[in-house]
């Protein structure tokens, strides 16, 4: 086992390479992060690879479980005591057999007690024992997670070890399950593990207010109810931005349009509650169509608590609000367009308000119309768009880095008015007139905002 990183690693009894950075040395792949179990003081073996590897040791969490992290450009070293009396009993408590093998330095050797190696081989995730998950019920979630990341399959007696355990997630923190959750569906063709989470019972442990959504029937433009089309959603978002298809652009990928190509997993996340609100407003009327009146926002607060819930940063809330209030904007723009009604005012408008996720909501748009499974228009849609992704790179995003040709001082000096909700109004009128073309000019701002004026005295 070679690796450049290994060498600041003393080769002493007692100190072991474990967990997954051995699985993805026998892997073929070059760790980011190495885990050493020590059967010794850690806090001096600590110092000693930082004093090597060129960092500085850092103590996290507490007693027992604390670790002593060792950051350097190259990679991470996490050093933990061993647990129990030797390697062997340290590997037993562990949470899958792919993750519960050991490399002893000094002997030069792997240490497999599980089999371990057999299920990498065989691409398997295998709890270690029954126990498993009752020692840390996260684990519970981390089989779909690196089910999804490596693409192994969860084997039968795990996987109903998990639906025997599900309720025991409750118990865990809300930024723990955050942090495997976004992982997961952070990878490519992660929908069969979220498929897979539903059948075990632990997505609907997670996330309760997903389970009204089933057999929450819907208007005749869909196929499914709403829980099957937002996993028919997800399934588009992951087709569109992780295998590109279809594309919307020649020059970039879809995965590139967004607003922060890194975080794609968050509009997945946006994609599986886009339509969480449904249940709650649905009403049918007198000739038996079923509407969902204002559930873009009644699922925006939905997903908020959510949010809470996962300890999300308030970036990641707030794009994923912005996503489910606004999920049917575009599709207004559509029907504008159908009817060859649509303006570039409109655009603007359309852009200035959704700013900076614009071409996120787009995306998530046009897995919307896709996920519907019966909609005659989705490769009109996909085109249409095609043509507001072009609008946004080649006319509003240039534009809209242009200086206001009109600012609130103007309005303070010119025209004698005090900053309220009045005086944002007007700016943003003139701001949608600018990026629409409409306005050119400073001067023609100014008279702009003389016949807004004018208009509102006489109201």
């Amino acid at each position: 086992m070679q690796d450049f990183n290994i060498n600041f690693i003393p080769r002493k009894p007692g100190i072991y390479i474990v967990g997954g950075t051995v699985r993805d040395l026998l892997s073929g792949r070059t760790p980011q992060d190495y885990d050493i179990a020590a059967f010794c003081p850690p806090e001096a073996l600590a110092d000693q690879i930082a004093r090597a590897a060129g960092g500085r040791p850092v103590r996290i969490g507490k007693g027992e479980k604390a670790i002593y992290r060792i950051v350097t450009p190259s990679c991470t070293y996490d050093i933990s005591a061993g647990r129990g009396e030797n390697i062997a009993d340290d590997l037993a408590r562990r949470d899958f057999t792919v993750n519960a093998m050991a490399f002893d330095l000094a002997e030069n050797q792997l240490i497999d007690t599980l089999n371990g190696r057999k299920d990498l081989s065989g691409r398997i995730i295998r709890m270690v024992s029954p126990g498993a998950f009752a020692d840390d019920p996260l684990r519970l979630l981390r089989a779909f997670r690196m089910a999804s990341a490596l693409g192994f399959s969860i084997e039968p007696n795990t996987f109903t070890a998990i639906e025997n355990m599900t309720c025991a997630i409750e118990e865990t923190a809300g930024e723990r399950i955050r942090d495997e959750w976004l992982k997961l569906i952070a990878n490519p063709n992660s929908i069969s593990l979220i498929e897979q989470m539903d059948d075990a019972g632990l997505l609907g442990v997670i996330f309760p207010e997903l389970l009204p959504l089933k057999g929450c029937s819907q208007n005749g433009h869909h196929r499914f109810d709403v829980f099957s089309h937002s996993l028919s959603v997800f399934r588009q978002v992951e087709r569109l931005i992780d295998a590109n298809q279809p594309a919307f652009s020649p020059q970039h990928t879809n995965a590139d349009l967004l607003h922060d190509p890194a975080a794609r997993g968050l509009i997945k996340h946006a994609a599986l509650f886009h339509d969480i609100g449904k249940p709650a407003v649905r009403t049918v009327d007198p000739e038996g169509r079923i509407h969902f009146y204002g559930h873009g926002k009644t699922g925006a607060e939905m997903a908020g608590a959510i949010s809470d819930r996962l300890r999300m940063a308030n970036r990641e809330n707030h794009y994923i609000d912005a996503l489910i209030r606004h999920h049917l904007y575009p599709l207004s723009l559509y029907l504008s367009h159908a009817r060859k009604e649509l303006s570039r005012k409109a655009l603007a408008r359309f852009f200035l308000k959704t700013t900076p996720f614009g071409p996120d909501l787009i995306v998530l748009s046009a897995a919307d119309m896709q996920g519907k499974g019966c909609d005659q228009n989705a490769f009109d849609y996909i085109d249409f768009s095609r043509q507001l992704l072009e609008s946004f790179f080649s006319d509003y995003r240039p534009a809209s880095e242009k200086p206001p040709l009109i600012t609130g001082h103007d309005l303070i000096e010119l025209f004698g008015l005090k900053p309220s909700p009045r005086f944002a109004g007007i700016l943003q009128q003139i701001e949608i007139e600018r990026l629409a073309g409409r306005l050119l000019t400073r001067g023609e701002a100014i008279d702009a905002v003389k016949k807004i004026l004018d208009f509102q005295n006489r109201s």
